[in-house]
């Protein structure tokens, strides 16, 4: 299969045809600080290759890769917006490397844990949902942060992110994603409502009350008409936020990223995981300043308009709240129903090769 044109391949690393290898996909700039913890997680869960799209990095985010023995590097030089947030070329990699594989799609900002993973390996995660005929795995995306002001974090290479910014909001409501009268059903059916983005950035959104949900998704289409017809645009503070991924499918030739959160339909697990996101270490601002200059994110980086306007009011700004909790394990969050286990996976013994 030939490869999406954008995308130029660098490394001259043989690739494998071995179907029982599990494989990373990720599009990244600038990741040289993450990338090191991002790589050592996976590979101690049992990620035996890596395929990096490398979306025009300046710092050696590039020669790092290079270094790896189980990494593949991509070049992607044109437009991160126009290739939908990175999902044409993630789905173009796909085709030609993902099929038949079990994949996992995270940002390098992004540890994917679920139930018992501190000492059950992806493998045998994926041994037992390929028992069940299960295709994927839901996750609860779970922003990390430090107990200090974003300013003041010290985050070195090589250091764990999860002890760098060990703490999480507790407070999370799944309910009904929101859809317009006469549209198919969505998939998935649920998301999470909470977070800090939405406590401090968007407060009148963190609820579960349906207009606030569906406000988003009126001025989205709206606004796609409005373009269309050369008609000015509905503004104001409604980001297409989204507090979930599905970050682990068995890929097959029909299977599509919609968006970065989203697939078509696969049949999912009843186990569901937590991807915790460490967007918050001290080169926060420096990314919102990026992001703003770029316009390359969402409804011209919107998102980065209100960080920026939180850190000019705040230059000290923390996102600790009575309702944080410090993160212990996998099973911290089975407790706190932040994510589900399953009778089958916990009783289960098969013990997969790693």
């Amino acid at each position: 299969m030939v490869l999406n044109p954008e995308l130029v391949r660098v490394d001259n690393r043989i690739i494998g045809d071995d179907p029982n290898e599990k494989r990373l996909f990720t599009v990244m700039r600038d990741e040289a600080l993450r990338l090191p913890n991002f790589l050592d997680h996976y590979r101690q869960l049992g990620v035996q290759r890596f395929f990096i799209i490398n979306n025009c990095s300046r710092d050696d985010t590039c020669d790092y890769v290079l270094a790896q023995p189980d990494c593949h590097l991509f070049n992607a030089a044109s437009s991160f917006l126009a290739a939908r947030a990175g999902v044409n070329w993630l789905n173009a990699l796909l085709a030609v490397y993902g099929v038949g594989h079990w994949i996992l799609y995270v940002d390098a900002d992004e540890l994917l844990v679920y139930p018992q993973c501190e000492d059950r390996k992806l493998s045998e995660l994926c041994d037992w949902m390929d028992h069940g005929g299960y295709q994927g795995l839901y996750a609860l995306m779970l922003d990390m942060y430090s107990n200090k002001p974003i300013a003041n974090v010290k985050y070195a290479r090589n250091d764990s992110m999860i002890t760098a910014c060990p703490w999480f909001d507790r407070h999370y409501s799944f309910v009904l994603r929101v859809s317009l009268p006469f549209t198919k059903k969505l998939f998935p059916e649920f998301e999470p409502i909470g977070g800090p983005r939405f406590r401090l950035c968007y407060p009148h959104q963190n609820t579960d009350q349906l207009w606030p949900r569906l406000v988003p998704k009126l001025r989205y289409r709206f606004n796609k008409l409005a373009k269309k017809l050369r008609l000015p645009c509905w503004r104001g503070e409604y980001p297409a936020m989204q507090a979930f991924k599905l970050p682990l499918i068995k890929w097959q030739a029909a299977n599509r990223y919609i968006t970065n959160h989203r697939t078509n339909f696969v049949r999912l697990a009843p186990i569901t995981g937590a991807v915790l996101h460490f967007k918050y270490l001290q080169d926060f601002a420096q990314r919102v300043e990026a992001a703003l200059q770029t316009k390359e994110h969402y409804d011209g980086s919107a998102e980065y308009n209100r960080y920026a306007e939180l850190l000019a009011a705040d230059p000290d700004l923390s996102f600790m709240y009575a309702g944080s909790h410090r993160y212990r394990d996998s099973l911290q969050l089975v407790e706190l129903l932040l994510i589900k286990n399953d009778p089958e996976w916990m009783c289960s013994t098969t013990k997969a090769v790693a």
